[in-house]
């Protein structure tokens, strides 16, 4: 497996305006950059049994690349490309471990470049990158252990969307021409608030199932408050990333430029989910109402 993934509980702290908390990884989150270069400090540290473990954090506010950073859609640059079996959202953490060989190479360049960032699109299969999408997202590392026998540990946080224009080389890793993708303005815009409204009665209702079900959900008890943490298009993408389990509409949802389009179709999903719970929990209170009449 080129990179294991650790982890780390789903977050819920918006993705603009947010900190880092070394003791609590899960409140992580993706803070704008300015336009600084990333600063990253080296120190020496035991880990795992007193293994000597190279240790570097890097800045979070200054660890975008500039080109990256613009979000002119006429300019363009070339990233590190990491295939993943999960669609990466931005404001997501994430822990990696780098075990193939072309991904040490790849973290030695970031580090001596000090460009702590790459891409990471979703892939069926992490070492096929004839069937990655041209969809991915920036991801910023903030904290990498680098341990004796080359391996990396990172923690990222997910920044911009990117669009693949055309993938420069594949060795020794997937280099990929880019394009930060935004939503645009959308002729819906006016509807946005009660696009969220709709998307939030749906959440309710699988939250309500799910607890009936007894199906414990990552963010139940703040389901309702995610239209007041996010702004519209940011509010789409949590919805996607927390509570769409289908990876291929995972994937479509992220490649989505406009928020009104991304809206509806959450609440198209999350209202068959409903359904879809509805059903289940109907089934099992029939089978439970037959199983009081038999022991009466």
């Amino acid at each position: 497996m080129a990179f294991k993934t650790l982890q780390v509980p789903s977050s819920l702290a918006r993705p603009d305006s947010c900190s880092f908390t070394p003791s609590n990884p899960k409140s992580y989150c993706y803070h704008p950059k300015p336009h600084s270069r990333p600063q990253a400090r080296i120190a020496t540290k035991n880990r795992l049994h007193s293994s000597p473990v190279l240790k570097c954090r890097a800045n979070p506010h200054g660890c975008v690349d500039d080109v990256v950073q613009s979000r002119q859609d006429h300019q363009t640059t070339e990233i590190p490309i990491v295939l993943h079996q999960s669609v990466v959202f931005p404001g997501q953490t994430l822990q990696l471990q780098t075990v193939e060989f072309r991904y040490r190479i790849m973290m030695h360049t970031l580090l001596l470049q000090e460009r702590l960032s790459f891409g990471i699109i979703y892939s069926g299969r992490e070492d096929d990158s004839s069937r990655m999408a041209d969809v991915g997202c920036m991801v910023h590392v903030v904290e990498c252990d680098k341990l004796v026998d080359d391996r990396f540990f990172l923690t990222c946080v997910g920044g911009d969307r990117f669009r693949v224009l055309e993938v420069v080389r594949t060795k020794p890793y997937v280099i990929a021409r880019i394009q930060v993708l935004t939503d645009r303005d959308s002729p819906d815009s006016s509807n946005l608030g009660c696009l969220m409204q709709q998307v939030e009665g749906h959440l309710k209702n699988v939250t309500m199932l799910s607890d009936k079900l007894n199906w414990k959900l990552v963010v139940d008890h703040q389901a309702r408050q995610l239209s007041r943490m996010h702004s519209p298009e940011s509010f789409s993408l949590v919805v996607a990333r927390l509570f769409v389990e289908d990876r291929s509409e995972q994937q479509w949802l992220l490649g989505l430029d406009d928020t009104a389009q991304r809206l509806v179709r959450e609440g198209r999903y999350l209202e068959q989910r409903s359904k879809y719970l509805a059903a289940i929990a109907a089934i099992r209170d029939a089978f439970g109402q037959l199983s009081c009449n038999e022991k009466q």
